[in-house]
């Protein structure tokens, strides 16, 4: 007969507990050993605590439910707001890329969920029989390792392919630097004293030297070297970068004629937003701007209703104007609303549609298939002039030298006659770029407010990259069975565990473990979403081609990346769970653990110490020429980079010699001095906690050490 515990440990005699019922200072039942004259008899010969079988059933029951029904509602739910059929999702065409050919893209969003939930289903209950079958020794290598290939695969497929993004691409950020060079070139550098650069603009005319600089060296690189054949010196390379003439194309074979080159600008669009200054209600709250306005482009359907004047000045001089709607058609031929371009003070304004203008100077300017003209010597399309709002340089202009003095003759025709004034809030420049050979495209975004201060702010440019060409969605998407299958992984721990154990005794890592679960799902999601805001293309003649509809696809793009960043930082972070199984790394994890509220606490006091200094600064600030305090926002941003030491020290001394300092030391000594000493003496003052002073608090590798001297103790095995 086995001694318990306490009875060896007091010397009387006891009698042993009961298998089945709970033994002192143990929160289960403690499980029989098993017996088995097998070698691998260790790997069975577990005493882990008695779990009931109604726990069991839930635990295996349970997260497989919860995956299906969050893939079955994601799944409906896309399908529905995209595709138009919640059950069998949608199909269309969209061209590759730019204007290339067209390729069919299919998209159901349910029939992947399904898939992709029944994989990580299959992985969760092998990951069950592992946890109840066998030894915590076999558990605790098969978890670790399943976590190591889990992750190794992730960041293969990150960056090792392009089968989820395309930015960790070695060539992307050389390409994205290109469009950067090229855009934000210098200007004016014949009538200024100094270089004029896209975010020197201050006034509308600096605008328009834009567009007749950098833009047009931008845009005619590419159509100067799709020029027809025969207005082209052959092995003569123009003006844009890499251009060496590629008999194919490097995903796909193109008619040489649609100028197969590794950069290809397949058009630019330039959309203006205006709005009625009478309608114009602004109301500031904690220093951002938001604002009811009329905008034009979202609500006007008609060319009568534009701006009155506008029709008849465009109209005399070969031009129409269009007001085109903020919504648009997909490519599953589903209307969307257009996500909004926020602006640098809060005010949104719409991401597609405004004041589009058209040049009808020649009938011949537009090209839909390439063929010759039956009354004329030329083909359609030599001009390339601009048609709603954009400049098409990779098909619609066959003679580049033409397309050349058209966009001239348009630029200053436009300047001239105030294309941009006084009624307009927001001028975006839109352009797509593809890498034929890298199996990239861009969308690059320059965007100007005009706001009701009078103040013209540019924005910061942005260039989003793509994967080329469009792609149908595969049918098993590795991140979606990722997360599904930690979200299975979290359930079962949570079921057997119970709420206060897998939160407060195993510890605060567990969070990390549910938020990269979330953002899996969430890029799941966000991937679709990309595909369903795809815009339609119609090359027909009787379609609107419109091209300034992609803000919303790029906006996704971005939100994928930011996110994509996100799960694999969660992904990383969540192995920190087995650094307790490390004599010495389990100390900085309990100490994580044990510091969470502590320090959470102090934080939120420190956060109230930075909010009012933000104030402070703001308010006194704000009228200089200091950017860093302008509103609320920024002045609480400038109060954490001064948390590293960046301060304008000098422009707050420049602008309030008496005020300044003071302020300024007084808030170094708060933040830093004080609050940072805090901060330390708290953090050491915990680490003797985090210590494993008692036997319970070890690990079980280091019990496994000690295991031939202390053989009776089967209900420590659980809490260690």
């Amino acid at each position: 007969m086995e001694r318990s515990h306490s009875a060896r440990v007091s010397g009387r005699p006891q009698p042993a507990p009961t298998f089945g019922a709970r033994a002192k200072d143990s929160p289960h039942p403690v499980s029989p050993p098993r017996r088995t004259d097998s070698r691998l008899g260790w790997l069975l010969d577990h005493r882990r605590p008695v779990i009931t079988n109604r726990r069991r059933y839930m635990a295996l029951g349970l997260p497989i439910a919860a995956v299906f029904l969050s893939a079955i509602i994601g799944g409906l739910v896309i399908n529905q707001a995209y595709a138009g059929d919640a059950w069998h999702g949608g199909e269309g065409t969209i061209p590759k890329g730019g204007f290339r050919p067209t390729a069919k893209i299919k998209m159901n969003v349910l029939e992947q969920g399904t898939i992709c939930a029944a994989v990580a289903s299959g992985m969760a209950l092998v990951r069950f029989g592992v946890r109840n079958y066998t030894h915590p020794r076999l558990y605790g290598v098969f978890s670790f390792v399943s976590y190591v290939t889990l992750l190794v695969v992730l960041l293969g497929q990150v960056y090792g392919g392009y089968s989820i993004t395309v930015i960790t691409n070695s060539q992307a950020n050389a390409f994205a630097n290109q469009i950067y060079s090229f855009l934000g070139n210098t200007f004016n550098y014949q009538d200024e004293r100094f270089a004029t650069t896209f975010q020197d603009i201050i006034q509308v005319s600096d605008f328009w030297a834009f567009m007749q600089g950098p833009v047009h060296d931008f845009l005619l690189g590419s159509a100067l070297n799709n020029q027809h054949p025969a207005d082209r010196a052959p092995q003569r390379p123009i003006n844009a970068p890499a251009m060496t003439s590629l008999q194919t194309n490097a995903v796909s074979d193109v008619e040489e004629d649609l100028g197969v080159f590794p950069w290809i600008v397949s058009y630019c669009n330039l959309r203006a937003v205006v709005r009625e200054p009478k309608d114009i209600r602004v109301a500031s709250l904690l220093g951002q701007r938001v604002a009811d306005l009329a905008f034009t482009g979202p609500y006007v359907q008609h060319k009568s209703q534009i701006r009155s004047g506008m029709p008849a000045l465009f109209a005399s001089h070969n031009f129409t104007v269009e007001a085109m709607p903020s919504s648009f058609e997909n490519v599953f031929g589903q209307t969307i609303d257009s996500w909004d371009v926020v602006g640098s003070t809060g005010i949104r304004y719409p991401g597609a549609g405004g004041i589009l203008v058209t040049d009808v100077t020649y009938p011949e300017c537009f090209s839909w298939n390439g063929t010759v003209h039956a009354s004329v010597d030329h083909v359609e399309g030599v001009h390339g002039c601009i048609y709603q709002g954009s400049w098409i340089a990779e098909w619609a202009a066959y003679n580049g030298t033409q397309f050349q003095l058209s966009y001239e003759r348009e630029i200053n025709a436009l300047s001239l006659h105030h294309a941009v004034d006084a009624d307009t809030a927001l001028v975006q420049l839109g352009c797509n770029v593809l890498n034929t050979l890298e199996e990239i495209q861009a969308y690059v975004f320059y965007t100007i407010e005009f706001m009701p201060s009078g103040q013209v702010a540019p924005m910061e440019p942005r260039v989003v990259l793509a994967g080329y060409p469009f792609e149908t969605p595969p049918v098993v998407w590795y991140p979606a069975i990722l997360g599904f299958y930690i979200l299975c992984e979290e359930l079962q721990d949570l079921i057997f565990e119970g709420w206060t154990s897998y939160y407060f005794q195993a510890g605060w890592l567990n969070v990390f473990d549910w938020l990269a679960s979330i953002s899996l799902f969430a890029l799941w999601v966000c991937d679709h979403v990309y595909h369903g805001v795809m815009p339609e293309l119609n090359r027909s003649p009787d379609a609107r081609m419109r091209t300034d509809t992609f803000w919303t696809l790029a906006l996704v793009q971005s939100y994928f990346q930011t996110i994509l960043g996100m799960a694999c930082f969660f992904m990383v972070i969540k192995g920190l769970k087995f650094t307790k199984n490390v004599p010495i790394m389990c100390n900085i994890g309990n100490t994580f653990s044990h510091a969470l509220i502590p320090v959470g606490v102090l934080l939120f006091v420190v956060l109230f110490l930075l909010v009012a200094f933000a104030i402070v600064f703001q308010i006194k600030f704000s009228m200089t020429q200091m950017t860093a305090f302008d509103t609320l926002g920024v002045s609480m941003f400038s109060m954490f980079r001064g948390l590293l030491g960046d301060f304008d020290t000098d422009g707050i001394f420049a602008a309030s010699p008496e005020v300044g300092p003071p302020l300024f030391c007084l808030y170094v000594t708060v933040v830093l001095f004080v609050a940072f000493t805090i901060l330390i003496a708290l953090i050491l003052s915990l680490i003797h906690i985090s210590e494993p002073t008692r036997l319970l608090s070890i690990s079980y590798a280091v019990f496994c050490l000690k295991k031939k001297k202390k053989k009776n103790m089967p209900h420590l095995v659980r809490q260690t």
